[in-house]
C-alpha cells in the first residue's frame, strides 16, 4: 500500500530532509519542496543522513524528486509539512491552490497551534505529529540526528502510520495524542535554554546549574498547565515531577539515574540554537510565548519563561548567533 503513495515534504529543512530521506530510503516516492539553496545542494550532492548509532545513508538525487515550486503538491497523496510555524499560513495557501482534496496533511511542526490553524484553512484531512528527536544540518546536504530514536508519534490513523512506517522510521498511532502534544511542550521549553547557553545538549545536561534551571522552567510551565486545566502526558520515561527531581540531583547521582539521557550525541543541539546560529527567526512564540499567554489568562506568573522569551527575541534582533548566556543571566535569584 505504502509503495504506491506519493509524498511531498513541504519545507525541506533539517527535519524535512531527514524524515523525507528516511521515507525515500524505505522505497516511498518522495518529493522535497524547499528553497533554492537547499534544493541546489541536494541536486549536486544527494542527501546524506547520519545519527549517533551508526546510521550512514547516502541517497542519490535521482532517488528523490526535488522542487522549489509548490505545483509539485498536486502529485501528493500525503503532504508532510516540516516548515517553521511562521510559514504555516503560506503553505496552507499553496496546498489550497494545488493539492488534491483527498490528500492527507501531516504537520511535523513544533507546538500545538499549527494543526489547528491548518484545519481552519484547509479542507483536506489534517493529522498532527510529535517528533521526539533532534536533527542538525552538518553540511549543505547533510543532516545528523543527535537524540532519541527515529519514531514519530501521530494522531490515531492506522492506515497512514502503516503506510509511512518501515525499516528506518516508525510513525506510531497514538489514541491520546493531544496529551502527548502538550507533554512535549514541557520538554521543548528547554529549546530556548539550550539556544541561549550556546552549549551542546550533552554538555548542558552534564551541568547541575543548567539542569536546575531546566527543572524550574518545567515546574513553572506545569503550574500554568494545571491552572489552565490542560491535561498532558509525559514524553519522558518518568512523570514530569520525577523528571524535575532527577534534574536537580548532584551530577554523580544524575549520571547513574539518568544514564540514558546522557547518551545523547555530543553534536546534538536544540533546533532553536540552529535558528539563531543561521540568523533565522525562532519558534519561541510556540513555546515560551504560549506559556506566557496562558499564564496571563489564568493568573500564573511566568518570570523564567518571560526572561527566556525576551533573551531569544534580543538574540534574533542582533543576528549574531547564540549569546552564550550564563545560568545566572536567565535564572537570576531563582536558581
Amino acid at each position: 500500500m505504502g509503495q504506491s503513495k506519493r509524498l511531498v515534504i513541504a519545507g525541506a529543512g533539517s527535519i524535512g530532509c531527514y524524515v523525507g530521506g528516511l521515507l525515500a530510503a524505505q522505497g516511498l516516492a518522495v518529493t522535497l519542496l524547499g528553497r533554492e539553496r537547499i534544493i541546489a545542494a541536494l541536486r549536486q550532492q544527494g542527501l546524506a543522513l547520519t545519527d549517533g548509532q551508526g546510521l550512514e545513508l547516502n541517497i542519490p538525487a535521482e532517488q528523490l524528486e526535488l522542487s522549489t515550486e509548490p505545483q509539485c503538491l498536486a502529485t501528493a497523496d500525503i503532504i508532510l509539512i516540516a516548515a517553521k510555524s511562521l510559514a504555516t499560513a503560506d503553505i496552507a495557501e499553496q496546498i489550497k491552490l494545488y493539492a488534491k482534496p483527498e490528500a492527507v496533511v501531516l504537520s511535523l511542526q513544533n507546538g500545538v497551534k499549527n494543526p489547528a490553524l491548518l484545519r481552519q484553512l484547509l479542507d483536506q484531512k489534517v493529522l498532527a505529529t510529535m517528533i521526539p528527536f533532534n536533527v542538525v544540518q552538518t553540511g549543505p546536504a547533510s543532516f545528523h540526528r543527535g537524540t532519541f530514536t527515529p519514531e514519530i508519534g501521530m494522531q490515531s490513523d492506522a492506515e497512514i502510520s502503516g503506510c509511512l512506517s518501515g525499516q528506518y522510521i516508525d510513525f506510531t498511532s497514538e489514541p491520546e495524542f493531544e496529551k502527548i502534544q502538550w507533554g512535549k511542550i514541557l520538554l521543548n521549553i528547554n529549546n530556548a535554554v539550550n539556544a541561549l547557553s550556546n552549549l551542546p545538549l550533552k554538555e548542558q545536561l552534564s551541568s547541575r546549574p543548567w539542569r536546575r534551571l531546566m527543572a524550574a522552567v518545567v515546574e513553572e510551565s506545569m503550574a500554568v498547565f494545571d491552572a489552565a486545566g490542560i491535561q498532558y502526558q509525559s514524553v519522558a520515561p518518568v512523570s514530569m515531577k520525577a523528571f524535575c527531581r532527577i534534574m536537580r540531583l548532584p551530577t554523580f547521582l544524575f549520571k547513574i539515574v539518568a544514564a540514558p539521557m546522557l547518551k545523547v550525541d555530543p553534536k546534538a543541539r536544540a533546533s532553536m540554537w540552529e535558528d539563531l546560529h543561521h540568523k533565522r527567526l525562532t519558534e519561541v512564540d510556540e513555546f515560551q510565548g504560549l506559556l506566557i499567554d496562558l499564564g496571563k489568562q489564568h493568573g500564573v506568573p511566568t518570570p523564567l519563561n518571560n526572561t527566556l522569551f525576551e533573551q531569544v527575541k534580543k538574540a534574533e534582533q542582533k543576528a549574531q548567533g547564540s549569546p552564550g548566556l550564563l545560568v545566572t543571566d536567565i535564572g537570576g535569584g531563582v536558581i
